[in-house]
């Protein structure tokens, strides 16, 4: 992929934040679920809402992936490997993904937070102040 996809920041509660439009495998309704996903490079694992986690699967330990420590939080969870397809990236991602439940973040209720482990391997990002968002894929070999 030569170019960046640009991705415009909106502005919620007075917060301007860059989302990402992402398809979630969901099995339980038998397609993919549209969330919204919000990239933190201040993270270093991806986490997903619990809520959304048990709205797609009933068993996600079928994709366990191992346990990990969210030292900010003091707390361990596991991770599960979850198929992603990112719309304005129009790309497929399998991210392992732990269980947070993280409720509001500046005004605005993501499903996902994309960390530095998981996504930010794989994509160059450069945010141009609270404007917008510019990304390129990697090469994911």
């Amino acid at each position: 992929m030569g170019n960046y996809i640009e991705i415009p920041f909106i502005t919620l509660r007075g917060y301007a934040v860059p989302l990402l439009k992402a398809e979630m495998e969901c099995p339980k309704i038998g397609g993919n679920l549209v969330i919204y996903a919000l990239p933190d490079s201040g993270s270093r694992f991806s986490v997903i809402n619990p809520k959304t986690l048990n709205e797609c699967f009933n068993n996600p330990e079928e994709r366990y992936v191992d346990t990990v420590v969210v030292t900010n939080q003091n707390l361990h969870t596991e991770r599960y490997r979850l198929k992603f397809h990112f719309v304005e990236l129009n790309e497929d991602f399998e991210i392992p993904v732990a269980v947070l439940d993280f409720g509001e973040i500046g005004g605005i209720y993501p499903s996902l937070i994309l960390g530095r482990d998981d996504f930010f391997s794989r994509v160059t990002i450069c945010f141009d102040k609270n404007v917008r968002l510019l990304v390129k894929i990697n090469s994911l070999v």
